[in-house]
């Protein structure tokens, strides 16, 4: 007998059980497929979420550079 993690609580659980006593996870496959496709979901929301934020920090970059090079061309 095998301990695995459940991958919806990560508490350590026997290899032969379908469901997590824990929080009741099931591991037949249509519920692992289910699972996957949900992951693969959110996988894809928080890449965007990332490209949104890389542009949202570049563009503050951007500004912050154009403040420091004005005020130093300013008052120089």
């Amino acid at each position: 007998m095998a301990l695995n993690r459940c991958p919806e609580c990560r508490k350590k659980i026997s290899d032969s059980v379908e469901q997590c006593p824990h929080c009741g996870f099931s591991f037949k496959e249509a519920d692992l497929e289910i699972y996957k496709q949900k992951l693969e979901q959110r996988r894809l929301e928080n890449a965007e979420i990332n490209r949104k934020s890389i542009k949202f920090h570049l563009i503050w970059l951007l500004i912050f550079v154009l403040v420091i090079g004005l005020s130093s061309v300013l008052f120089s």
